[in-house]
């Protein structure tokens, strides 16, 4: 295995599959990490002093956020401002200054997709990561403002969660614009290979070639298809963001929420019962920075078409399951500790 290893390490390729199988074997070691640390805690009146930890201070916002999110970008934009005393030094950098960098940052890195030479758009992944960077730090710098390191948690309040989350929405649509202008480009070579293999099947629609009339044009889908795939997977993220943002709510105001004696042992079982982190899990996946995540990953390795065909009707379907389960675990949460 070792041998194979190495051997894989002389091709990019190979280079990629084991960078995927080391970032997948951190990812696992961090969440048995977090899985005992929540075991060991509550998320009422946590206390922390010193360096930044990504399994202590807990809230339902960090339990639920995409593990890229959680593992790696927060880390290092935590640990830089912390190093560098960015928000210290430059407290003239407001974090909605850095909301407005990272949504200029979203332009370029959709131009940079939507060429049609893989290394370019593969930079452009590069780049939008870097924007998701900078959106970790205006909330770090955020905390450093408010005297409220570490504590991660919407503020839903204030003008900065407005701002933030308009930028990461306009960020968001503005990349998924680069990837429809880079379908647009397309030859119809691309697509006929495809159809050829039989990989290229709308759900629902299937016809002759897997294309229902009005859907292609010399053998190539039509922008107004290439367009109605996009739009679906950008719905598919806000249906998302919004769900997942209600959720980590709902949650909080169950397990942050100071309760009585009685009641506090039962919202301290039900925090750490297996019900209870199976549903917060899967939203860590589902929410709509991970899928993103996912997008950036398929754009890397050139199976955005495959990607666009897969989650059309799917994508929809998992969001809808997540949240019916969860509003009956919620309902069932309330009633078993008595609010």
């Amino acid at each position: 295995m070792f041998s194979y290893m190495l051997q894989s390490m002389h091709s990019e390729r190979g280079c990629y599959f084991i960078s995927g199988l080391l970032l997948l074997l951190y990812i696992f070691i961090m969440d048995i990490i977090l899985y005992c640390s929540l075991e060991n805690t509550t998320l009422i009146d946590q206390k922390h002093e010193g360096s930044y930890s990504p399994f202590h201070p807990l809230s339902t916002k960090l339990l639920m956020s995409d593990p890229i999110q959680h593992y790696i970008i927060n880390p290092t934009s935590e640990f830089f401002d912390e190093i560098t005393k960015f928000s210290k030094i430059f407290y003239f950098i407001s974090p909605n200054m850095i909301s407005f960098t990272h949504l200029s940052m979203s332009l370029i890195a959709a131009k940079f997709v939507s060429s049609d030479n893989l290394k370019t758009r593969r930079l452009g992944v590069l780049l939008y990561q870097f924007r998701t960077w900078l959106d970790s730090l205006d909330g770090v710098v955020f905390r450093s403002h408010k005297n409220q390191q570490h504590e991660y948690k919407s503020h839903h309040d204030s003008w900065g969660f407005f701002i933030d989350a308009g930028s990461d929405i306009t960020g968001a649509v503005i990349f998924s614009f680069g990837v429809l202008f880079y379908l647009f480009k397309l030859p119809v070579s691309f697509f006929n290979k495809y159809k050829e293999e039989g990989t290229a099947t709308l759900p629902l629609t299937k016809s002759e070639n897997g294309y229902s009339s009005g859907e292609k044009t010399n053998g190539k889908p039509s922008k107004k298809m290439l367009f109605w795939k996009c739009l679906c997977f950008g719905m598919q993220v806000f249906v998302a963001s919004g769900t997942w943002d209600k959720r980590v709510e709902q949650y909080g105001e169950i397990y942050a929420k100071k309760l009585d004696a009685q009641k506090t042992v039962r919202q301290t079982s039900s925090l750490h019962s297996l019900s209870t982190w199976i549903i917060l899990y899967i939203w860590r996946y589902i929410d709509g920075q991970a899928l993103l995540q996912v997008y950036c990953l398929v754009i890397f390795m050139d199976k955005v078409w495959e990607f666009l065909n897969f989650v059309q009707y799917l994508g929809f379907a998992v969001i809808i399951f997540i949240n019916v389960i969860s509003e009956i675990h919620l309902k069932h949460v309330r009633g078993y500790i008595g609010l």
